[in-house]
């Protein structure tokens, strides 16, 4: 048996991570390339300009390569995609074998998948198609009906669509220097493989990953997708907000936040100053560090209270036991845990990438959520997605395996 390899590539407006790995005869997963460079032609989600957006994948390529030292391993990959032309509608389909009754058969199950796409123009694609449970004669709950006898079968299932032309040119960017597509995955998708626990799925949670241009929203239920959508807005805003109330340029701003910022004014003491990174000449100047923490606060309750208006149009009643989990860049911010609690009422918790063995210390942050669960898709679906991503499986996701991982032999991963 040889080794199967897989390519993972976040395209996000700051930065285009790339990972390679390979799950090895033994099933043991082994990541031996890692690329992230900042991100170029990208803004919320969208492909703005081909060249530089095809310029910052090739970089990232180029740097993941480095560590194995040849080109032709990364032949196909699995591509995160967000923006807020992402949306999500769940459809119900219904199979009558009652005329030529036989066992439930996985050509069945497939018909079904597909005859659920929900009736779109040409601008749009179905990105992805998720069943979430059948019935069958009656029996609610089933998750996998394959080889059962039944007579009447129904599948509720999880379809997400996005914008044709915003999904080809992201498929544009990727195919260069012999790189195809195999797979493209909603970014928060992504996040939550690699973040939520089954426990959690099974009991119903939301995921909230925070990026830069961009906030993904995912929410389960009984152990698979039900609602998804992404907001236009992400740490960026924060970003551009406080350089307004600095009046600095971006780069003094995401530097002030990343060192001192915090959403939590009243964690922040009032006595406590700051003293600004310069620019062009300026005079150094000190300010007092809450004041840094108005419009960032301003801003993530206004990203914090979107995600609760889609929820509650999502016709959610009530917040479900696993809670909030936060993870991307955005996660990462100084008093997000409190104020979100504060905000929803629930446990929240900040979500890290698990599920390989030995996954390597610079990957361990929310920043790189998607990038890690793009391989936990890819591994997933390997034989059941098509390039726009859509299964042809027709099971209920699976419980989530632990991978192993193998440090790569050829050369030590830096960490930092």
């Amino acid at each position: 048996m040889r080794d199967t390899f897989y390519t993972a590539v976040d395209i996000g407006t700051s930065k285009v991570t790339v990972l390679l790995s390979r799950v090895g005869t033994e099933g043991d997963l082994k990541i031996f390339g890692i690329g992230s460079v900042p991100s170029e032609g990208i803004q919320r989600g969208r492909v703005e300009n081909i060249e530089e957006a095809r310029a910052s994948v090739s970089a990232a390529l180029a740097e993941a390569q480095r560590y194995i030292g040849r080109e032709s391993v990364a032949s196909s990959a699995y591509v995160s995609v967000s923006g807020s032309h992402i949306s999500s509608v769940n459809r119900s389909e219904i199979l009558d074998n009652q005329a030529t009754p036989e066992d439930i058969s996985s050509k069945m199950l497939s018909g079904m998948l597909r005859g659920s796409f929900p009736k779109i123009d040409q601008t749009q694609q179905v990105l992805h198609v998720i069943p979430m449970g059948y019935t069958v004669d009656g029996l609610t709950g089933v998750r996998n009906p394959m080889g059962l006898a039944g007579n009447l079968v129904e599948m509720e299932a999880h379809v997400v669509v996005g914008e044709s032309i915003v999904l080809q040119n992201t498929i544009k960017a990727v195919e260069a220097k012999d790189v195809s597509v195999k797979s493209l995955v909603m970014s928060g998708m992504a996040s939550a493989e690699s973040t939520l626990t089954g426990d959690e799925r099974e009991m119903g949670v939301v995921l909230l990953d925070i990026g830069a241009g961009t906030t993904d929203l995912v929410i389960y239920r009984q152990g698979t997708p039900w609602y998804s959508a992404v907001l236009p807005v992400g740490g960026y805003a924060l970003t551009r907000d406080l350089a307004a109330a600095l009046r600095s340029p971006l780069h003094v701003a995401e530097e002030v936040k990343v060192k001192w910022g915090s959403v939590d004014p009243e964690s922040v003491p009032s006595d406590e100053e700051i003293e600004l990174p310069t620019f062009q000449g300026q005079h150094r100047r000190s300010v007092p560090r809450r004041a840094l923490a108005g419009p960032l606060h301003d801003r993530m309750t206004e990203i914090m209270k979107m995600a609760l208006t889609h929820i509650r149009q999502a016709g959610m009643k009530d917040w479900p036991i696993g809670g909030l989990v936060l993870t991307g860049g955005g996660a990462q911010m100084t008093g997000l845990l409190e104020m979100a609690a504060r905000i929803v009422g629930e446990p929240v918790r900040v979500g890290y990438p698990y599920g390989l063995y030995g996954l390597p210390d610079q990957l361990r942050k929310p920043t790189f959520s998607a990038a890690v669960g793009l391989l936990l898709w890819g591994i997933k679906h390997h034989d059941s997605a098509d390039k726009l991503g859509i299964p042809t499986a027709t099971a209920a996701e699976p419980k989530k395996k632990r991978w192993r991982f193998r440090p790569s032999s050829r050369r030590k991963v830096e960490t930092g």
